[in-house]
């Protein structure tokens, strides 16, 4: 069979038109997309500078002092320094204090809703990102543990969230903490967070308690050797008392009145907790109680008659994490940032006797941790 032959298609004059040129007038709408295009990219590059710049980046929120306390936890030797050029050992920086210093002539950093970590869905209730280990790791030495009864234990919750962690959970990780740095001393505010949950409850928050400290085969044993009960008679106890304890704040009713520990809000205790915040405009007044409430830790007589505590979080109209770190706009300045700021600034002018006491916060990072801790050295051996 010989080759195909293909007719010549007829030309259709008009039928299809040849390649069209660019007209001049669509070229500014393009420059003008591109414009956009780079301005966007320029936009999103500026708005991770902060975190490329010493500022530590959570979540779209940016702080000088949040969000790597993980960095404090994993600096836990003695050639390590801080960005000051102090040598601390985080694990064990109570290892430096003499035994006979009160508990309540320390500056403690702390932590407020302290399990919160995991419940990273819910930014209203989220109020830490480094998990308890961490925090321990990192030099924190007080603890904001909210339990519910439900179904005979004690389960971790903030507001009506459930944490995903129990008592049990809590206690093995102090534990197993102060079993591996005897020299410390940790302070956990034990509160009752809400009414019991549930039908199946036969035993009331403070008998759930003592099954923790005196019959349950997980806890009891630890509880025997680390967890001290304060029976309020007596003053309140030297750091060497307590090491390797855990001191316990009672924010729980008890049958009798029966002691356990230091009385929430009692008569030995001075206390800031201005948490309910309108909106973030208002973060001004919650400034103004907090430093109020450090210059008064910092010029009160240091009798050991009551111990100190300030809290920097807040809630209700702002988010935690707003609180702490500012807004993401970065509009407002977060408490975090204030109060690292103030403690660094105001450090230098004070001298043996000052303290901050117990400061609590939200999202803390390393740099924070420091300038707390950095209080202590007039006190160290």
């Amino acid at each position: 069979m010989g080759a195909a032959s293909y007719e010549k298609l007829p030309s259709l004059p008009g039928t299809l038109p040849g390649p069209r040129t660019l007209r001049p007038r669509r070229l500014p709408a393009l420059l003008i997309t591109a414009l956009a295009l780079a301005a966007t990219l320029f936009y999103a590059l500026l708005s991770l500078a902060p975190c490329m710049v010493g500022r530590r980046c959570y979540h779209g929120y940016s702080s000088r002092f949040s969000f790597d306390a993980d960095e404090a936890a994993a600096q836990n030797h003695d050639g390590d320094g801080d960005n000051d050029g102090h040598h601390r050992p985080y694990s064990r920086w109570m290892s430096r204090i003499p035994d006979a210093v009160n508990l309540t002539s320390l500056s403690i950093p702390g932590t407020h809703d302290t399990m919160t970590y995991a419940l990273t869905a819910d930014e209203r209730l989220q109020c830490q990102n480094a998990n308890l280990s961490t925090q321990l790791h990192a030099g924190l030495r007080y603890f904001d543990i909210r339990a519910r009864l439900e179904a005979d234990e004690l389960r971790i919750y903030h507001a009506d969230g459930y944490t995903g962690y129990t008592f049990t959970d809590v206690l093995l990780a102090m534990f197993n903490f102060l079993d591996e740095n005897p020299s410390e001393a940790l302070v956990m505010r034990l509160k009752e967070e809400g009414k019991p949950i549930g039908d199946a409850n036969t035993i009331s928050f403070e008998e759930a308690f003592n099954s923790y400290r005196l019959s349950n085969p997980d806890t009891s044993p630890g509880a025997k050797r680390h967890l001290a009960l304060y029976d309020r008679e007596g003053p309140i106890p030297t750091l060497g008392a307590l090491r390797s304890r855990i001191f316990l704040l009672q924010n729980f009713k008890s049958e009798y009145d029966t002691p356990y520990g230091l009385a929430w809000d009692g008569d030995q205790m001075v206390l800031e907790d201005l948490w309910i915040i309108p909106d973030i405009y208002h973060l001004a007044d919650k400034w103004t109680a907090i430093r109020d409430a450090l210059e008064d830790a910092a010029t009160s007589p240091d009798d050991n008659s009551r111990l100190h505590l300030a809290h920097t979080s807040a809630s209700v109209g702002v988010l935690p994490i707003e609180a702490a770190a500012g807004p993401r706009n970065r509009s407002v300045v977060g408490m975090n940032d204030m109060t690292g700021q103030w403690l660094h600034d105001v450090f230098p002018e004070t001298g043996q006797g000052s303290r901050t006491g117990v400061v609590i916060f939200d999202f803390p990072g390393k740099k924070l941790i420091d300038a707390v801790l950095r209080w202590n050295e007039p006190l160290e051996r």
